[in-house]
């Protein structure tokens, strides 16, 4: 293995294409996340398309285990939607956590992203912007990908496409069952290894913890049947759903460019 001494130099390694011959799914890295320790695993080689059309290259890595715990999204009083007035909005274009996922600000500021918007409260929503609690070295090494998400029938069906630096991993890519419009995603690999087939069922492998504890984790994938709940990852590594409301865990992944 080569002897690594800065992001800088994981990043010239992936323009250069070399970065299939250097690291391995599964292989490990350590950055700090506000300003302790955190382990991220190598998910994917050349997974993820850079947004900028100047890079083909990509090395994508996700926190071995959940950072903190987070509300995907804030209940909206004034919704039509009578569910997501009372347990928040599963749409992850719009969600809470995507805006603070991507904010580099020392004072995450949130902004309505829909008419029924309402501000998310209490931690991490009340402190600093995700990029602004990860390791500089490494936020200066990264760069947004395209991505995709099911859209709900309530939203108009289909897919909603966005573009991120940080985002939460979708079903399929957790190699849980198709649901919804999948178009564009693929599992991980470091996911597809883990079983014969997609599944909901429980994988060691899905499982992360905060602290000494397993703690659920947040997916990007809405529950289709309705209009409040997304995707997690639960406890033994079963593929759920719960309200967008609760506090769930947040294992964030990040794309080397």
């Amino acid at each position: 293995k080569a002897v690594l001494n800065s992001w800088q130099q994981v990043q010239h390694i992936v323009r250069a294409g070399l970065h299939h011959q250097v690291f391995q799914i599964g292989d490990q890295f350590v950055a700090t996340f506000n300003g302790q320790p955190v382990v991220w695993d190598v998910i994917g080689i050349d997974h993820d398309k850079p947004t900028d059309p100047r890079f083909t290259h990509s090395l994508t890595i996700q926190s071995r285990d959940c950072l903190l715990t987070a509300q995907f999204d804030a209940p909206e009083p004034d919704n039509p939607d009578s569910d997501r007035q009372q347990f928040g909005n599963n749409r992850y274009l719009h969600s809470a956590i995507r805006q603070w996922l991507n904010s580099a600000e020392t004072t995450f500021t949130w902004q309505s992203q829909h008419q029924y918007d309402v501000a998310p409260t209490g931690a991490p929503y009340d402190g600093a912007g995700f990029l602004k609690l990860l390791d500089p070295d490494l936020v200066a090494v990264l760069g947004a990908v395209d991505k995709q998400v099911a859209r709900i029938t309530t939203d108009g069906g289909g897919q909603d496409l966005f573009s991120d630096k940080v985002f939460l991993l979708s079903e399929v890519e957790v190699y849980g069952p198709t649901e919804g419009e999948t178009g564009g995603e693929a599992p991980y690999p470091y996911y597809e290894s883990m079983a014969p087939s997609p599944t909901k069922n429980a994988l060691d492998g899905r499982i992360k913890y905060l602290g000494a504890s397993a703690r659920s984790w947040w997916l990007r994938s809405p529950n289709t049947a309705g209009a409040i709940n997304a995707r997690l990852v639960n406890t033994p590594g079963n593929v759920l759903s719960e309200r967008a409301c609760y506090s769930i865990g947040v294992a964030p992944a990040v794309v080397i460019v």
